[in-house]
Protein backbone atom coordinates (compact mmCIF):
# COMPACT_ATOMS: atom_id res chain seq x y z
CA UNK A 1 0.00 0.00 0.00
CA UNK A 2 2.78 1.99 1.15
CA UNK A 3 3.92 1.41 -2.89
CA UNK A 4 1.01 2.66 -3.83
CA UNK A 5 1.31 6.33 -2.43
CA UNK A 6 4.99 6.54 -3.82
CA UNK A 7 3.45 5.96 -6.76
CA UNK A 8 0.79 8.45 -6.98
CA UNK A 9 3.04 10.99 -5.55
CA UNK A 10 5.33 10.39 -7.90
CA UNK A 11 2.98 10.52 -10.70
CA UNK A 12 1.25 13.47 -8.87
CA UNK A 13 5.01 15.72 -8.73
CA UNK A 14 5.17 14.29 -12.97
CA UNK A 15 1.92 16.00 -13.75
CA UNK A 16 2.58 19.20 -11.69
CA UNK A 17 6.15 19.40 -13.03
CA UNK A 18 4.72 19.29 -17.01
CA UNK A 19 2.07 21.74 -16.07
CA UNK A 20 4.89 24.17 -14.84
CA UNK A 21 6.53 23.55 -17.71
CA UNK A 22 4.01 24.21 -19.99
CA UNK A 23 2.79 27.57 -18.19
CA UNK A 24 6.22 28.73 -18.67
CA UNK A 25 6.70 28.14 -21.87
CA UNK A 26 3.34 29.71 -22.70
CA UNK A 27 4.32 32.70 -20.62
CA UNK A 28 8.10 32.74 -22.99
CA UNK A 29 6.43 32.74 -26.49
CA UNK A 30 3.47 35.53 -25.21
CA UNK A 31 6.57 38.15 -23.82
CA UNK A 32 8.20 37.49 -27.04
CA UNK A 33 5.39 38.40 -28.88
CA UNK A 34 4.83 41.36 -27.03
CA UNK A 35 8.10 42.24 -27.75
CA UNK A 36 8.25 41.67 -31.13
CA UNK A 37 4.77 43.61 -31.06
CA UNK A 38 6.58 46.80 -29.43
CA UNK A 39 9.56 46.50 -31.68
CA UNK A 40 6.78 47.05 -34.83
CA UNK A 41 5.47 49.40 -33.08
CA UNK A 42 8.86 51.55 -32.95
CA UNK A 43 9.26 50.85 -36.00
CA UNK A 44 6.28 52.24 -37.48
CA UNK A 45 6.71 55.67 -35.65
CA UNK A 46 10.52 55.89 -35.89
CA UNK A 47 10.09 57.78 -39.30
CA UNK A 48 7.22 60.36 -37.80
CA UNK A 49 7.59 63.65 -36.57
CA UNK A 50 6.64 65.20 -33.36
CA UNK A 51 4.95 68.71 -33.48
CA UNK A 52 4.62 70.82 -31.05
CA UNK A 53 1.14 73.07 -30.64
CA UNK A 54 0.58 75.39 -28.56
CA UNK A 55 -1.47 75.27 -25.82
CA UNK A 56 -1.48 78.83 -24.11
CA UNK A 57 -2.65 80.46 -27.43
CA UNK A 58 -3.51 83.96 -26.32
CA UNK A 59 -7.12 84.35 -26.86
CA UNK A 60 -9.37 87.75 -26.10
CA UNK A 61 -11.76 87.50 -23.16
CA UNK A 62 -15.12 88.56 -22.58
CA UNK A 63 -13.61 91.12 -20.37
CA UNK A 64 -10.97 92.35 -22.61
CA UNK A 65 -10.61 96.32 -22.73
CA UNK A 66 -11.46 97.55 -26.57
CA UNK A 67 -10.14 100.75 -28.21
CA UNK A 68 -10.33 102.38 -31.61
CA UNK A 69 -7.07 104.13 -32.51
CA UNK A 70 -7.42 106.79 -35.23
CA UNK A 71 -4.78 108.70 -37.43
CA UNK A 72 -6.13 111.18 -39.86
CA UNK A 73 -2.81 112.25 -42.24
CA UNK A 74 -4.29 115.97 -42.84
CA UNK A 75 -4.26 116.86 -39.64
CA UNK A 76 -2.23 114.56 -37.70
CA UNK A 77 -4.35 113.93 -35.27
CA UNK A 78 -5.08 111.04 -32.82
CA UNK A 79 -8.69 109.85 -32.58
CA UNK A 80 -8.52 107.08 -28.96
CA UNK A 81 -11.98 106.14 -28.61
CA UNK A 82 -12.56 103.42 -25.84
CA UNK A 83 -15.49 101.05 -26.75
CA UNK A 84 -17.50 97.86 -25.64
CA UNK A 85 -16.07 94.87 -26.81
CA UNK A 86 -17.52 92.85 -29.75
CA UNK A 87 -18.85 89.93 -28.94
CA UNK A 88 -17.74 88.28 -32.28
CA UNK A 89 -14.01 89.23 -31.31
CA UNK A 90 -14.32 86.88 -27.82
CA UNK A 91 -11.80 83.75 -28.10
CA UNK A 92 -10.09 84.93 -30.96
CA UNK A 93 -6.69 84.68 -31.24
CA UNK A 94 -4.22 87.62 -32.82
CA UNK A 95 -4.53 85.99 -35.95
CA UNK A 96 -8.36 85.69 -36.73
CA UNK A 97 -8.38 89.53 -34.95
CA UNK A 98 -6.59 90.42 -38.48
CA UNK A 99 -8.50 88.68 -40.73
CA UNK A 100 -12.09 89.93 -38.79
CA UNK A 101 -10.70 93.51 -39.09
CA UNK A 102 -8.46 93.30 -42.41
CA UNK A 103 -8.37 97.12 -42.70
CA UNK A 104 -7.14 97.82 -39.77
CA UNK A 105 -3.85 97.08 -37.82
CA UNK A 106 -3.97 95.38 -34.31
CA UNK A 107 -1.37 97.58 -32.49
CA UNK A 108 -1.83 95.66 -28.66
CA UNK A 109 -3.07 92.63 -28.12
CA UNK A 110 -2.92 90.53 -24.85
CA UNK A 111 -6.04 88.58 -22.52
CA UNK A 112 -6.72 91.67 -21.30
CA UNK A 113 -6.85 94.84 -24.07
CA UNK A 114 -7.39 95.41 -27.68
CA UNK A 115 -6.26 97.56 -29.34
CA UNK A 116 -6.79 98.54 -33.27
CA UNK A 117 -5.40 101.61 -35.24
CA UNK A 118 -5.95 103.04 -38.91
CA UNK A 119 -4.76 105.82 -40.83
CA UNK A 120 -7.71 108.06 -42.27
CA UNK A 121 -6.79 110.09 -45.50
CA UNK A 122 -8.73 113.55 -44.31
CA UNK A 123 -9.70 115.14 -41.28
CA UNK A 124 -10.77 114.67 -37.78
CA UNK A 125 -13.89 115.28 -36.48
CA UNK A 126 -12.77 118.42 -34.32
CA UNK A 127 -11.83 121.13 -36.83
CA UNK A 128 -14.26 123.66 -37.21
CA UNK A 129 -14.80 126.99 -39.48
CA UNK A 130 -16.39 130.15 -37.95
CA UNK A 131 -17.44 132.03 -40.70
CA UNK A 132 -20.33 135.21 -41.07
CA UNK A 133 -23.56 134.31 -43.34
CA UNK A 134 -26.69 136.29 -44.05
CA UNK A 135 -25.43 138.67 -41.35
CA UNK A 136 -24.93 136.02 -38.82
CA UNK A 137 -21.75 133.98 -37.86
CA UNK A 138 -22.51 130.56 -38.31
CA UNK A 139 -20.25 127.38 -37.63
CA UNK A 140 -19.65 124.87 -39.25
CA UNK A 141 -17.67 120.88 -38.92
CA UNK A 142 -15.01 120.09 -41.09
CA UNK A 143 -15.89 116.84 -42.36
CA UNK A 144 -12.82 114.00 -42.82
CA UNK A 145 -12.75 114.76 -46.88
CA UNK A 146 -12.83 118.54 -46.22
CA UNK A 147 -16.36 118.75 -46.82
CA UNK A 148 -18.50 121.41 -44.73
CA UNK A 149 -21.86 120.37 -42.29
CA UNK A 150 -23.69 123.09 -40.85
CA UNK A 151 -22.96 122.38 -36.76
CA UNK A 152 -24.20 125.81 -35.26
CA UNK A 153 -26.06 128.97 -36.03
CA UNK A 154 -26.00 132.20 -33.61
CA UNK A 155 -27.40 134.32 -32.54
CA UNK A 156 -24.01 136.47 -32.67
CA UNK A 157 -25.43 139.62 -35.43
CA UNK A 158 -22.92 140.79 -37.97
CA UNK A 159 -23.85 144.56 -36.65
CA UNK A 160 -22.28 144.43 -33.85
CA UNK A 161 -18.77 143.32 -34.47
CA UNK A 162 -15.95 145.63 -35.16
CA UNK A 163 -15.56 145.87 -38.79
CA UNK A 164 -11.71 143.48 -38.32
CA UNK A 165 -14.18 140.69 -36.94
CA UNK A 166 -16.16 140.64 -39.93
CA UNK A 167 -13.26 140.74 -42.51
CA UNK A 168 -11.71 137.74 -40.67
CA UNK A 169 -15.39 135.90 -40.66
CA UNK A 170 -15.98 136.93 -44.04
CA UNK A 171 -13.05 134.87 -45.17
CA UNK A 172 -13.27 132.11 -42.43
CA UNK A 173 -11.67 131.03 -39.29
CA UNK A 174 -10.75 127.19 -38.79
CA UNK A 175 -10.13 126.36 -34.97
CA UNK A 176 -9.70 122.98 -33.81
CA UNK A 177 -11.25 121.64 -30.96
CA UNK A 178 -14.99 122.30 -29.03
CA UNK A 179 -13.07 124.51 -26.21
CA UNK A 180 -11.32 126.74 -28.44
CA UNK A 181 -14.58 127.70 -30.59
CA UNK A 182 -16.45 127.87 -27.27
CA UNK A 183 -13.40 130.80 -26.70
CA UNK A 184 -13.65 132.32 -30.22
CA UNK A 185 -17.32 132.58 -29.99
CA UNK A 186 -17.35 133.94 -26.88
CA UNK A 187 -14.99 136.65 -27.72
CA UNK A 188 -17.72 137.45 -30.52
CA UNK A 189 -20.59 138.29 -28.13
Amino acid sequence: MRKDYVYIGALVVCIVGVIWGIVGLLNTAYKTQEAKSNENVEKLYANETTVTTAVDEEKISPNSGFALKKYYDECNHFDYEEAELPAELVNLNKQEVEEYYADWEVEEFSKGKLVLSKEINGYCDEHFLIRLENDAVNVYQMGTLGELKEYKKTDIARDYLPEEDVEDLEEGITVFGEGKLSAVLEDFE
